[in-house]
């Protein structure tokens, strides 16, 4: 297998290019059919799957902290309501919740965007701190 092909296709893989354009690019700088390109290219993602996923490492941790922060200013936002709505006229609040929908929608997008950045950050991080 040519080392400079096999160099490319994991540089291209790290970057999150597309799947097609890299095999299209393999097919004419290797001088190989399109079935052979894409047998080619899941061999060496096989090979070399823990050098791409190292590589994405800093994306995904961005990805995953940038969700964490915005779900925890869209929880904090959504909290004043959640706080104001059991000091006072309870019933009233509950008969206008439909006014309040976009903060009760946000709490729920909130804690999902949490959970999920919590998630990113512990399957990004957590294998980093191991070695």
């Amino acid at each position: 297998m040519n080392e400079e092909l096999e160099q490319l296709i994991v540089r291209e893989l790290s970057k999150h290019r597309s799947r097609n354009e890299l095999i299209r690019t393999v097919c004419e700088q290797g001088g190989m059919n399109w079935p052979q390109a894409e047998h080619l290219v899941k061999q060496v993602e096989q090979q070399h799957g823990q050098t791409i996923a190292r590589r994405q490492r800093p994306f995904l941790i961005f990805l995953s902290v940038g969700t964490l922060v915005m779900g925890i200013v869209l929880l904090a936002y959504s909290a004043e309501f959640f706080i104001a709505f059991f000091q006072g006229d309870t019933l009233g609040k509950i008969l206008s919740v439909r006014g309040a929908f976009y903060r009760i929608a946000g709490a729920v997008t909130g804690l999902g965007m949490v959970i999920g950045g919590l998630i990113g950050v512990v399957q990004t991080v957590v294998p980093l701190l191991e070695k």
